[in-house]
């Protein structure tokens, strides 16, 4: 998996994701059946395919979320065709939980252990290279170790200077789980939820670091994860804005710098799902 994918979370253009591969140089593209534009990243591939990028050189991640929980076979031949690929890289488990309507009641009770079935068997049919997770705590993921045939080999969390997680990265590596980075930026397009102080690209510490390096604040925070071996997936509407995140990759920090940024954390989420009304029982607990 590249250090840096493009993350299509609300991206509905495919002109942006063309651009990314064949202008930015990106080989990883992040996307999910919740995003609702897994047909727009699949015309954009055709397009880069077309232009010369062989199937082999992308790295493609989709997500099964919680109404398909029943049938990972299925949902993943469905994503399958709206991507027009013959097979994804990685299949994730979007969120751990089970549906549920708005009193609480749950809808599905899909067992995790079945649903990691399924999931597997899309291995076995060559539906995806590899399978994993997102926003799996460490408890979820030991109870998975009991039952699992194939070892979830990622888990997409959100994760930024404000939110860094420490102990659930430690304990991913030491498993030889890839840790992926969502909202790797804070998600700064959107509004800053359970943030205090804004974006992470306008905290002082990061500033200060970008202004010494001659980066921008987003590279540094981008930076910051990779030089921990977190793959990053920041998203952005601008192929200048693309050019300048993949440049991230090139940057290292002094142990100085990583320690000023680590003390920046404030262990506050962006998307908690203590605020969604239909997921209530979501165990991201630490």
């Amino acid at each position: 998996m590249p250090s840096i994918g493009f993350g299509t979370s609300e991206v509905k253009d495919k002109e942006i994701i063309v651009q990314a591969v064949c202008e930015a140089n990106y080989r990883h593209i992040d996307t999910a059946k919740m995003y609702q534009n897994e047909d727009v990243v699949g015309d954009a591939l055709l397009e880069c395919f077309e232009k010369g990028i062989k199937r082999e050189e992308i790295f493609v991640t989709t997500k099964i979320f919680n109404e398909s929980y029943s049938d990972p076979v299925s949902t993943l031949k469905g994503s399958l065709q709206r991507l027009k690929l013959d097979y994804v890289d990685m299949y994730l488990i979007h969120w751990g939980y089970n549906e549920i309507d708005e009193s609480g009641k749950s809808l599905k009770k899909i067992p995790m252990y079945k649903l990691w079935a399924g999931l597997e068997e899309c291995v076995e049919q060559g539906l995806t290279k590899h399978i994993g997770l997102s926003n799996f705590n460490v408890q979820l993921i030991l109870d998975m170790f009991s039952y699992c045939k194939i070892q979830p080999a990622c888990n997409q969390i959100e994760l930024h200077p404000f939110l860094q997680q420490p102990d659930l990265v430690k304990f991913c590596q030491s498993k030889e789980i890839v840790i992926t980075a969502y909202s790797p930026l804070s998600a700064p397009g959107r509004s800053s939820g359970g943030v205090t102080g804004g974006s992470a690209l306008e905290n002082e510490v990061i500033k200060d670091i970008a202004d010494s390096k001659g980066k921008t604040p987003a590279q540094i925070a981008l930076a910051w994860n990779i030089n921990r071996n977190v793959v990053v997936i920041p998203k952005c509407s601008s192929l200048k804005r693309a050019q300048e995140n993949y440049q991230a990759v090139e940057i290292d920090l002094s142990q100085e710098e990583m320690g000023r940024i680590s003390e920046i954390d404030k262990d506050e989420r962006i998307f908690d799902p203590k605020n969604w009304k239909l997921a209530l029982n979501v165990p991201y607990f630490k």
